[in-house]
């Protein structure tokens, strides 16, 4: 492990390496992968006392919504896949409430198309479809060939999946061959290993997508060497994954980006989630979104906890990028200190909630 240093510029290309793995076993630490679903799905399976059919139909509704808050609300209407006609209807009487994920933005149309392929495919036995395959090539086979779940969609279903029992497969690679589908977490290991001039993407032009010949093999070979060294952290760790790896790859790639991520932002997001959803249904109780949060979060990661931190604002989006600084880790992070904690001590923002 490489000594991290407070006052560093850990944007230079030889700390990468180290930043991004300590900052991977800070989300694995506190399941603060996007959506939260690491902390937030167990939570609720034994919140609710889910069988396991039941934690696949919440599953297969994330996979649908990206948003817990929603696919709770879908489950509250439809407990079942042989409900499932009950969660279609409310899907159309409150289209215009029911918030879906940015990723998912498109498909949000299509759920009634999604659940009927869905039912057609697996029917009421969800487990004996998952668990009649052997392999990673054999789920991977199975969630693309339901209606609406794409590259991107279904690597985050099938991580769902895994979350909750119900395959024990890993991805056997990152595939980073697949150009246009994996494009996120391949710009983050071109940034994390130091080839910025393969980072493709619109802020770097000079760079069309067209990678040298031994590249891909190159950045797989990276990812391995990530996730090798994330085991020897956390051994044991089932979360250590290529599927969380890639989740951390993207959200690393995106600290480089203007008003993107930064660490704990997925906890920042679904704290803006939970609020925006009671306001959006004020006869509703969300208490037991706070409920989780306080049960899974140390304070520092709350925001409700921290009313002059600003939460997902521009100022925190971009101060990494910036400074050089990383952020929020710093709470248990002595190397992390940084400028942007200074200001939100010294109320700079004022009071945001």
């Amino acid at each position: 492990m490489m000594e991290l240093v407070a006052g560093s510029d850990f944007r230079r290309p030889e700390l990468r390496r180290e930043v991004f793995l300590r900052f991977y076993d800070f989300h694995l630490r506190h399941g603060t992968h996007p959506g939260l679903v690491w902390a937030l799905f167990p939570w609720l399976a034994e919140r609710f006392g889910w069988d396991e059919e039941t934690y696949a139909w919440f599953c297969f509704l994330n996979g649908n919504t990206q948003n817990p808050i929603t696919s709770l609300m879908l489950l509250e209407a439809a407990p079942s896949p042989a409900q499932a006609q009950a969660a279609v209807d409310f899907w159309r009487a409150e289209y215009a409430r029911l918030e879906w994920d940015t990723d998912r933005r498109y498909h949000k149309r299509m759920f009634d198309v999604a659940v009927e392929g869905y039912l057609a495919v697996v029917g009421s036995r969800q487990l004996d479809y998952w668990r009649g395959a052997r392999s990673w090539e054999g789920v991977w086979a199975l969630a693309t060939a339901l209606p609406t779940f794409g590259r991107l969609s279904a690597w985050s279903y099938l991580e769902y999946l895994y979350l909750a029992g119900i395959h024990d497969h890993d991805a056997s690679t990152l595939m980073l061959a697949d150009r246009s589908g994996s494009r996120s977490h391949r710009n983050g290991l071109c940034i994390v290993s130091g080839r910025d001039e393969f980072d493709w993407h619109d802020s770097n032009p000079t760079f069309d997508g067209s990678y040298p010949p031994d590249l891909l093999n190159d950045l797989g070979d990276v990812g391995e060497d990530l996730l090798a060294a994330a085991r020897a952290r956390r051994p044991g760790d089932r979360a250590v994954s290529r599927l969380t790896l890639e989740s951390a790859l993207c959200t690393y790639k995106s600290w480089h980006r203007p008003r993107r991520r930064y660490p704990n932002v997925y906890a920042d997001m679904h704290y803006n989630r939970v609020t925006r959803a009671e306001g959006l249904w004020p006869e509703r109780d969300f208490g037991l979104w706070w409920e989780a949060r306080s049960a899974l979060l140390p304070a520092a990661l709350r925001l409700e906890d921290n009313p002059y931190d600003p939460g997902l604002h521009p100022d925190k989006q971009d101060h990494y990028r910036l400074t050089g600084q990383v952020i929020v880790m710093d709470c248990e992070e002595p190397w992390a200190a940084n400028d942007f904690t200074a200001r939100v001590a010294a109320g700079a923002w004022g009071r945001c909630r």
